[in-house]
């Protein structure tokens, strides 16, 4: 079974572009490794496609080369941050309209692979100034949750769980900067990619 994880900087983990066989140091790395000990006799295959910085309109960019072409089995998608902090950033501003036409073109590629899609939302945590993308953050998620509605094969509310969390353990247990996760926090997304990921390893 081949397992790919798809998105920005978050999925990426510090990976090195160069190298296809580099799974990073984040939460696709500590999936990989769990997953691997929990099913030795399976035929597992991870694949990192995580690039820092990406939109919705890099992934849609990169939708042949690094999903189709490689058939995976499972798809993990995780994108949508950078859509909301880049206007901040750079002033790239990315409507709700092209978020929805963005997303929904990821994601009607990777259906007709016939792969099985986990969604993971993005997140903000209230760190800095990191409270600004909230609006912008709220706004993708509920577009992101039709979606996953409609086509998902599982939904991660990554937001949520994180948001909660913070509020009894403090945001910066689990993300660094408000978007970045620490090791923590990695292995709260890890832990429940692999819940996900059970049904299809049975």
């Amino acid at each position: 079974m081949k397992i790919l994880f798809f998105g920005d900087s978050i999925t990426a983990g510090g990976r090195d572009p160069n190298n296809l066989e580099d799974l990073g140091n984040g939460y696709v790395k500590i999936a990989a490794g769990k997953l691997r000990l929990l099913y030795p006799d399976k035929d597992l295959q991870f694949v990192n496609r995580g690039v820092g910085g990406d939109r919705t309109e890099h992934l849609v960019a990169r939708l042949n080369e690094d999903v189709i072409a490689e058939t995976p089995d499972v798809v993990i998608l995780q994108i949508g941050i950078n859509d909301a902090w880049h206007r901040f950033i750079d002033g790239t501003v990315v409507s709700p309209e092209k978020f929805r036409e963005n997303y929904e073109q990821i994601v009607t590629a990777i259906k007709c692979t016939g792969a099985k899609l986990i969604i993971v939302q993005p997140y903000v945590l209230n760190m800095g100034d990191k409270a600004r993308l909230r609006p912008f953050v709220n706004e993708f998620n509920a577009i992101i949750r039709e979606i996953a509605d409609e086509d998902a094969d599982a939904f991660i509310p990554m937001d949520e769980i994180f948001t909660g969390l913070a509020r009894d353990t403090g945001a910066d247990q689990f993300a660094e900067d408000g978007v970045h996760p620490t090791h923590r926090g990695c292995r709260y997304i890890a832990d429940r990619i692999i819940l996900k990921l059970e049904p299809y390893l049975k």
